[in-house]
């Protein structure tokens, strides 16, 4: 009777565990002008050959599934002229089920590091945002004491942020996404 219960009980058991590391990527897009399109997943470093996997886009969505022994970060892309207008998304394929909206301003999430990464991106974009301000606002004939404030504020951002890198690094220290912005910005160095 207990060698009955078992095997069940270790067949589950071992469903289970492989079960873990199972991936799912919902993406949406907000025109229907991408049907038909295709959809990239594919390595950081963009080394090719490489495992590149793609989907059709069917009624503004895709759905990548797989398996992952690590967490890692990847690259979402469509075909170079729809670049224009859909921004590459870094995406962290890891177990559990991802959300991805692509769009002029792509967003992920659904996931630990996923939520931990878009946080980090929309911090720089601000600060990339504010800093081009400045950089425009250097540009114009400026007196030399508002020159200075501005120099004074660009490099409030760059250490504010370096600052924000450096925590967000350290605070996720031994995962994928703490690696990818530690060599992203040189931060945790």
């Amino acid at each position: 009777m207990k060698r009955v219960l078992l095997l069940p009980l270790l067949s589950l058991v071992l469903f289970s565990c492989s079960g873990s590391r199972t991936y799912v990527i919902n993406g949406t897009l907000e025109d229907e002008k991408y049907n038909g399109e295709y959809v990239f997943l594919l390595p950081l470093d963009g080394v090719m050959p490489r495992i590149i996997d793609s989907v059709q886009v069917k009624d503004r969505s895709f759905i990548f599934t797989g398996k992952t022994d690590s967490a890692q970060v990847k690259i979402i892309r469509m075909r170079h002229l729809l670049r224009l207008d859909i921004q590459e998304l870094l995406v962290v394929v890891e177990p559990g089920n991802i959300w991805v909206r692509l769009d002029t301003v792509s967003a992920a999430g659904g996931t630990p590091q996923n939520e931990k990464l878009q946080d980090w991106k929309e911090v720089k974009m601000q600060a990339d945002e504010t800093m081009n301000l400045l950089r425009r606002m250097s540009q114009t004939d400026v007196d030399q004491e508002t020159a200075a404030r501005i120099a004074e504020q660009w490099e409030k951002v760059q250490t504010d942020f370096k600052e924000y890198s450096r925590i967000f690094i350290d605070e996720n220290q031994g995962t994928a996404v703490g690696r990818f912005v530690r060599d992203m910005t040189g931060a945790g160095q």
